[in-house]
């Protein structure tokens, strides 16, 4: 058998050493995570890690200083599978969740701060981490373009991920120093699900619908009451409840409208639907189908849609 050149073993030698670099510091071009892949818009990043968990932190915390998020999510992911056991490591995680927000991946992110808030309970980032799975929810919302319909219109999962993200880090944290935040935004969340709930109401009310209708409108009284309580919508409920001969809940409204908003113009109006009542006859009681169960007689709206 012939042997090969010995300079050529040393070479293969000096290879594999290059390839197999590890904590001694190494240029990373391809890791396995695919996540740290280069996404629409993203150039591919090359890094020199160095051979402390201390030393990569601190680059990735450069790198995300200057915007370059890809490598730094490089970084902090070499910290936390090569020094797992530093005390960068649990910090590195937290920060990986921040490169993929700055990147756009927000359903990544979402898994990775939805990960260290469970698998670090008691650390003091966990309602940073809360607070940012409701900012990456809300982020995931399709936003409007002129040519598409509009966003009350289209699908509400990722509204109201993002309301339940919201609401479950503002009941633990209150008084978190992004809390304040976090109500704006969820007000602007809560406002959109009102919408969805008018377009509803809207279109079963083309189909004269009107036990549909009013349900969807009642939705928006004791659901929405914080951003889509008006006296408008009182005197509407009251004059829906009012055709189908429904006294006390016509009442019910015109009552809350007189209460809320004791300066209206409005009551007085509200006050003559329900005497209209009694002038006509009531119709037979129905048993009322939650809104969601009726199956609308035309397209339906997205939520609405078997």
């Amino acid at each position: 058998m012939r042997r090969a050149p010995f300079g050529m073993a040393l070479l293969a030698v000096g290879l594999f050493v290059g390839c197999a670099s590890s904590n001694d510091g190494g240029v990373d071009e391809d890791p396995n995570n695919p996540s740290a892949q280069p996404g629409q818009g993203e150039n591919a990043v090359t890094v020199t890690y160095e051979s402390t968990a201390e030393g990569n932190f601190l680059k990735g915390e450069d790198a995300f200083k200057d915007e370059q998020y890809l490598a730094a999510q490089r970084y902090f992911g070499f910290v936390r599978t090569k020094f797992p056991y530093s005390r960068y490591a649990v910090q590195a995680e937290l920060r990986v969740a921040d490169c993929q927000f700055a990147r756009e991946r927000y359903l990544e992110a979402i898994d990775s701060y939805q990960n260290f808030v469970r698998l670090h309970p008691n650390h003091e980032k966990v309602p940073y981490a809360s607070f940012k799975v409701g900012m990456a929810h809300h982020a995931e919302i399709p936003s409007e373009f002129f040519i598409l319909p509009p966003a009350h219109e289209k699908d509400q999962a990722a509204v109201r991920d993002a309301a339940r993200a919201l609401e479950s880090y503002l009941e633990r944290f209150s008084d978190d120093e992004n809390a304040t935040e976090a109500k704006k935004v969820l007000d602007d969340v809560r406002r959109r699900l009102m919408a969805h709930e008018r377009y509803v109401a809207d279109f079963y009310k083309n189909l004269e619908r009107e036990r549909a209708y009013v349900g969807r409108l009642e939705v928006i009284r004791h659901d929405f009451a914080d951003v889509g309580l008006t006296d408008e919508l009182l005197l509407e409920i009251t004059r829906a409840w009012a055709r189908l001969g429904e006294a006390d809940k016509a009442k019910s409204a015109a009552k809350q409208l007189e209460e809320a908003f004791p300066k209206s113009k409005l009551i007085g109006e509200a006050k003559e639907a329900v005497a209209g009542i009694a002038a006509k006859p009531a119709e037979p009681p129905a048993k009322i189908v939650a809104p969601d169960a009726e199956e609308p007689a035309g397209p339906a709206p997205a939520d609405d849609a078997g």
